[in-house]
């Protein structure tokens, strides 16, 4: 599925404005009244959650004293083009806005690792164990497990395109065992995994029970990379608070040097795949 990349070239601008601000000494407080707006409006700009004008744009590269005719065009033209609507998303148009990041932000990815304690990630779950889980959530609306049910299988047709993204997911036993829509689901589920496992863009490890304590009990996260450098890499932490985005370099090095320690204690792909199907038919006995 083609994506229109408004995503990126939104969080890009904002990179640029950021560093211009921090190097002209600056801070939201101060740059705020030259636009009339607040210091959180100005902060959204930068972390690439809204739009910038081209009148504010403009504004902002003359306080930031940048007279480089080249560079002030080309993030005009940044600007131009982040503005462009595309992708299916949009037929879903009240989606909350650290969502549609998370959509937007995996439809760009080159590569998406991560974590999971309790739960089979979004990208990976059938239609049945999402299902389950969503009626928590709205037990008495049918009609919008139905339509959060589709957005989730959307989301994964990304996984299937020409040029799919890397998924590399770790996940502990745990969320094998907990029998999410019942034992049938349960199975059907891990039996999912293990298909998913079978493509070349996708790898699976779980990390045994026997292994005990490990970095990342505390919650589940996402490292996403994106093909051009200009794009900084993105740690994505959920949870029933709602989302967090980290693009600082310092978090991006500690979450993947914690991925990294997970894969070190990992099963490995296959050994994964044979307990993923063992669970399996354990569930359904």
């Amino acid at each position: 599925m083609a994506t229109s990349g408004t995503s990126l070239r939104r969080r890009r601008l904002g990179v640029a404005l950021r560093e211009l601000r921090e190097r002209a000494g600056l801070t939201h407080q101060q740059v705020g009244p030259v636009l009339d707006c607040s210091p959180s409006k100005l902060s959204r700009m930068e972390n690439g959650e809204v739009g910038v004008r081209r009148g504010d744009l403009l504004a902002l590269l003359d306080l930031y004293g940048l007279d480089d005719a080249v560079q002030r065009e080309e993030l005009t033209e940044l600007a131009r083009e982040s503005k462009r609507r595309g992708g299916w998303w949009l037929k879903y148009g009240d989606l909350s806005a650290p969502f549609l990041k998370l959509i937007q932000l995996e439809s760009e990815a080159a590569s998406i690792r991560g974590t999971d304690q309790m739960l089979i990630p979004g990208l990976l779950q059938t239609a049945e164990y999402a299902r389950a889980l969503i009626r928590t959530a709205a037990p008495d609306d049918e009609e919008e497990v139905e339509r959060r049910v589709r957005i989730r299988l959307t989301r994964q047709e990304i996984l299937l395109r020409p040029d799919p993204p890397e998924l590399w997911v770790i996940l502990d036993e745990a969320a094998l065992h907990r029998r999410v829509g019942g034992p049938t689901v349960m199975s059907q589920q891990l039996k999912a995994l293990v298909a998913a496992g079978d493509r070349p863009n996708v790898t699976i490890q779980v990390l045994p029970f026997e292994h005990g304590e490990y970095e990342a009990m505390v919650g589940s996260f996402r490292v996403m990379r994106f093909a051009d450098p200009r794009d900084p890499d993105t740690v994505y932490l959920e949870g029933y608070a709602g989302a967090v985005y980290l693009d600082d370099a310092r978090d991006v090095r500690r979450y993947s040097l914690v991925f990294d320690h997970l894969c070190a204690a990992a099963l490995s792909p296959h050994s994964s795949r044979q307990l993923l199907l063992r669970i399996a038919q354990n569930h359904v006995e």
